[in-house]
């Protein structure tokens, strides 16, 4: 006869109830405990068979034991030889809009917090025992963060990121690597690899990463080593003549990805002082200051339509949810289509509250911005003429 039986009917991937389970078997494994069930997740009962016995329930047995504790499902109790009968109370039924099971045989209700307790009264004028959850957290692993803005590409080293990903997972080391690219179809299958949006600044990332890694078959420069040594991260890299010349400091791999150094890389004790080479581009290039004034308006300054909060969507070219009303600028023309009704939803995103500045002079520029276009493109023209004949002088 089993002391402890703890029933639920379906033991799924995640949930409170599977937690529960798992951190009363971690804590308690030492009271003779025997978890039964009629569905389970495979990786809820490997984790759970470490510690306490689990049984699959078979319809019509009779289950006998010294205490039964039910957790919501009571569907077995006149299945039930035993001696103690119990009801584990884990919502607040009031919030959930659901009548707590009773039974006649149910000789407690414990209730896992006073709010819990305070709900079950006010349902059936019956009093739960409190009755905390156990809970134990084992000591955290650090989080390995690395980084890449690179293509998934052969040439790119995309089969050595998968086999370095494959390495550490192999190490049971807990990583997140996070990689900007065009996804496409080369996504590399593995739960810690995530991926973003490329974007032209990503600097914020690579200062916090552990890693930025490269795993390219050839590189004449790379920007993003040099951009990473820079902030002060070390560097995963093959070891290609260019980083010996770089002399970056991190770890160099072998083409092959052989005994790839997994316990150097996740201690991390690598210290950065890197300075980038002198650069001579002063004295290749031609002297003299320049006569270019910023291009202000490149693109369509667009504003955004609730429909953003209403769809809870994330723009891709800002990183969030836009608020109704805020303004941005927009200088991919396909993408505005898609923003002004081209796309899924057949509704408009954003509206549009300025469109870009033609770069050739049309009949709308005034006399000024004519005159100062032809300073900039260096055509002489007489500043005295009238707008009509400096436009056909330019056109």
């Amino acid at each position: 006869m089993w002391k402890n039986v703890f029933y639920f009917y379906r033991l799924a991937p995640i949930g409170g109830i599977e937690t529960f389970y798992y951190q009363l078997a971690k804590q308690f494994y030492d009271h003779d405990i025997t978890i039964v069930y009629q569905t389970a997740d495979k990786a809820q009962l490997r984790r759970l068979k470490k510690y306490v016995r689990c049984v699959k329930y078979r319809k019509g047995s009779v289950i006998k034991c010294e205490k039964i504790f039910f957790n919501f499902n009571i569907d077995i109790i006149n299945n039930v030889d035993a001696k103690e009968y119990n009801l584990l109370l884990h919502g607040v039924y009031k919030k959930l809009g659901l009548a707590p099971p009773q039974h006649p045989k149910i000789n407690n209700y414990y209730g896992v917090s006073q709010a819990v307790c305070d709900s079950f009264y006010d349902h059936t004028g019956k009093h739960a025992k409190l009755l905390y959850n156990p809970i134990l957290v084992d000591k955290p692993k650090k989080i390995l963060h690395l980084i890449s803005a690179t293509r998934l590409t052969p040439e790119k080293g995309r089969s050595r990121m998968e086999k370095l990903a494959a390495a550490l997972d192999s190490a049971g080391i807990p990583f997140q690597w996070l990689v900007f690219t065009n996804v496409g179809e080369n996504a590399i299958d593995n739960k810690s690899v995530y991926y973003m949006p490329p974007r032209l600044d990503i600097t914020d990332y690579i200062a916090d990463a552990d890693y930025l890694v490269q795993l390219s078959n050839t590189e004449g420069y790379c920007y993003a080593v040099a951009e990473a040594l820079t902030l002060g991260t070390p560097v995963i890299v093959t070891d290609l003549p260019v980083f010996r010349e770089m002399e970056i400091q991190g770890f160099r791999l072998p083409l092959s990805m052989s005994n790839i150094p997994i316990k150097e890389i996740y201690e991390n004790k690598v210290k950065v002082n890197w300075k980038a080479p002198e650069t001579n581009w002063g004295e290749v290039l031609m002297p003299g200051a320049s006569t270019y004034d910023e291009e202000e308006n490149m693109g369509y300054r667009v504003r955004a339509l609730p429909i953003y909060q209403q769809k809870k969507i994330e723009d891709s070219q800002l990183g969030k949810i836009p608020q109704p009303g805020f303004e941005w600028e927009l200088e991919d023309e396909g993408r505005l289509h898609v923003l002004l009704g081209n796309n899924p939803y057949k509704v408009p995103f954003v509206e549009i509250v300025e469109e870009p500045k033609s770069d050739t002079p049309t009949a709308e520029w005034t006399k000024k911005e004519l005159i100062e276009y032809a300073e900039k493109h260096n055509i002489e023209i007489d500043p005295k003429k009238n707008k009509t004949a400096i436009l056909k002088l330019l056109l």
